[in-house]
């Protein structure tokens, strides 16, 4: 068992890697466009800054003296890197690259296992060293992945970043760009690709679970309402069936030796039969209709309602065999709620006496 729920969670963690790097790549270059990166000269001298803003590319180059007054330096950068956040990126020259490989399942753990080879892979002590890792690529088949770590010295940049902090910067993040294109954050130090790629992936994963939670509330509430309204509909048949049982029982026919017994059962029949209309307008109106008023005389009867398809009113009745000569008295009228409609119609119910119709 817990044999399948491991392989379950790695089949639900391969399916989310793909969402996860393209949002987290999304939002990297929205935040890449009110970016100001900033390149070194290869040889300290100068630095280029280029930003991109609403009016367009902007670009500016100045130079850099390691024993000159900082603070003329920090006002002249101010200008331009004052409230941004400013990406520098070190020459390719400074950075010292290494590559490691590693088991795909190493991938929550990325940040700890980097930190602990570095101290094997750096040529300084690790304290003098700025050191970053990002992943080159991924092997299916092998089920391995490729690591490039780029290693600076931490002497080389320490005095730029600082003027550009003291220059106003909002943040100030230092990048290395690594020859297979891999860009390797060096400063300040954050949670690798993996880390953002998993919170990015819990945060899927938990939109995931509400939405299948969420499924399987609204489904078990369709279940248990269609078992109600099948449990309704059942004890509704019964008693229906009862009722005409018992109108059947009474509508048997009768015969009287004497004229007044016989005007007696006249009497009881024409009251069935009026019974048994009502009990066929009943079944024959649509469940979106009903009748407020409703009034048999002389073999026709008035009916006065509300209903939301009038002409499904009137092909029911005529559909049921039970009913003739359908007609609306007057025309219908629109219901307070502007859905409904106010009607009365007159109808000839095929009235059965004696248990016969008529």
């Amino acid at each position: 068992m817990q044999q399948v729920l491991r392989t379950a969670w790695q089949v639900l963690d391969n399916w989310l890697e793909g969402p996860a790097s393209l949002i987290a790549e999304r939002w990297q270059a929205g935040r890449r466009h009110t970016d100001i990166e900033a390149r070194l000269a290869e040889d300290g001298s100068s630095i280029a800054l280029r930003g991109a803003g609403k009016g367009g590319a902007a670009e500016a180059s100045l130079p850099l003296q390691p024993g000159g007054d900082q603070q003329a330096q920090a006002t002249a950068l101010s200008t331009l890197v004052k409230g941004q956040r400013v990406v520098l990126v070190a020459p390719r020259a400074w950075v010292i690259e290494r590559r490691i490989e590693l088991p795909q399942e190493a991938g929550d753990h990325l940040e700890g296992i980097v930190a602990a080879r570095v101290a094997s892979l750096s040529p300084l002590p690790v304290q003098d060293m700025l050191y970053g890792h990002g992943v080159a690529g991924t092997d299916s088949a092998t089920r391995r992945m490729r690591v490039d770590i780029a290693l600076l010295p931490k002497a080389r940049v320490a005095p730029v970043i600082d003027l550009l902090e003291t220059a106003g910067a909002r943040h100030t993040e230092l990048v290395a760009q690594a020859q297979q294109g891999t860009r390797i954050v060096l400063y300040p130090r954050r949670a690798g690709r993996a880390a953002t790629l998993g919170r990015i992936k819990l945060g899927l994963g938990l939109l995931l679970s509400t939405a299948i939670a969420s499924m399987l509330i609204a489904f078990g509430v369709t279940v248990a309402n269609g078992m109600y309204r099948s449990g309704q509909q059942a004890e509704l048949e019964v008693r229906a069936a009862a009722a005409r049982a018992t109108i059947s029982e009474l509508m048997a026919p009768q015969t009287a030796g004497t004229a007044p017994e016989q005007a007696a059962i006249d009497i009881k029949n024409d009251t069935i039969s009026a019974i048994g209309a009502l009990d066929d307008l009943a079944a024959a109106l649509p469940v979106h209709s009903f009748a407020t008023e409703v009034a048999l005389a002389e073999g026709k009867l008035r009916l006065a309602g509300r209903t939301y398809d009038l002409p499904d009113v009137l092909t029911a009745l005529e559909s049921s065999g039970r009913f003739a000569d359908s007609a609306l008295i007057g025309p219908a009228v629109r219901g307070e709620d502007e859905r409904s409609s106010l009607f009365t119609l007159e109808t000839r119910p095929l009235i059965r006496s004696g248990g016969e119709l008529k």
